[in-house]
């Protein structure tokens, strides 16, 4: 599993650990910082990138600069005043859970410079072609785009990040010769990322893992990804037909991934949501008021002509959008 993991993410197995949980991982990250310092963190991110950052601060760990970012966009513009001489990571999502954002990861690693560049990236391994380069600690959960399952995920590392972080969180498999017992403890860490391993790996779980990464390689990240961009600009073209509002903060297809949110005016989203179900179309409802679309390399082409009918069902009134500078008016 960690073999196929680090074909996909262009890196050695040895920098590449198991983990449970993308939370799992980011803790080992947080708590490895240490003491002191601060960290610069987007306040957009999905909680599993922000409990973190605040438990470890709560330990002496470094404080945490949140930044407010309106408009979704995360990028060095907007994280650059907040970062100083005494930052020590800079902590994003490769694509936000909620606009399908993504991030410009070889911006971000030029305003980090030599700081630590750790990124969550749940949302988009799996839909989209993903380097460890140019980030230092890269962690993404099975579950999502990947399709592996929940209890599985992995915790990439670069050379630099196994460097500096510390091995506070380091469990009894993260040593050598761990199964060798009567050797007074702590034994001394592993060198890779699987040091960071809490405990026993999962064990069950990688092989569904190792099965996910190599389909996923078979088929070609670019091509898969070509895939779930098709279908997620169908299904924002149908929505923005029937006049929905579209959280839109990207300005180029490359900040664009697999997902998109949008909202009706005159329809309530647990209307909507329900009338996409009765079509057997899976949707999410955020912050009570948005609907968000989440198409998978395998999700059927015509899966925009069943949305269309949907909005058609619910008698949404059909307008043309007026579009400026990539907004809806």
């Amino acid at each position: 599993a960690r073999r196929a993991v680090a074909a996909m993410i262009d890196t050695t197995v040895d920098q590449v650990g198991l983990t449970y949980t993308t939370s799992g991982g980011l803790f080992s990250a947080a708590y490895g910082l240490g003491e002191g310092g601060n960290v610069v963190v987007p306040s957009n991110q999905f909680p599993a990138n922000l409990y973190p950052w605040i438990r470890a601060a709560e330990r002496r760990g470094p404080e945490v600069r949140f930044v407010e970012v309106p408009d979704g966009r995360v990028t060095p513009a907007a994280l650059e005043r907040f970062v100083d001489a005494e930052t020590r990571a800079i902590a994003v999502s490769l694509v936000d859970y909620l606009t399908g954002y993504r991030v410009d990861l070889g911006a971000l690693r030029e305003l980090a410079g030599e700081r630590l560049l750790i990124v969550d990236g749940i949302q988009g391994v799996g839909a989209i072609d993903v380097s460890l380069e140019p980030a230092d600690v890269l962690v993404a959960g099975g579950q999502k785009w990947l399709r592996a399952g929940n209890g599985v995920g992995f915790l990439a590392m670069s050379t630099r990040a196994l460097n500096r972080l510390d091995t506070s969180l380091v469990g009894w498999t993260g040593v050598e010769d761990y199964l060798t017992t009567g050797t007074a403890v702590p034994h001394p860490p592993l060198t890779g990322a699987p040091r960071y391993q809490l405990g026993t790996a999962p064990l069950i779980m990688a092989a569904p893992l190792k099965a996910a990464v190599e389909l996923f390689l078979s088929v070609g990240p670019r091509t898969v990804e070509a895939a779930v961009l098709t279908n997620v600009r169908a299904l924002e073209d149908v929505v923005r037909r029937h006049g929905a509002e579209v959280m839109a903060p990207w300005r180029s297809e490359s900040e664009r991934a697999g997902i998109v949110t949008f909202r009706l005016e005159a329809v309530s989203a647990a209307v909507v949501a329900k009338a996409m179900a009765s079509a057997d179309i899976t949707v999410s409802v955020r912050g009570g008021e948005w609907i968000r679309m989440a198409p998978h390399a395998t999700t059927p082409v015509e899966i925009a002509d069943r949305v269309d009918e949907v909005f058609r069902s619910l008698n949404v009134c059909y307008r043309t959008p007026i579009v400026v500078e990539s907004e809806v008016v």
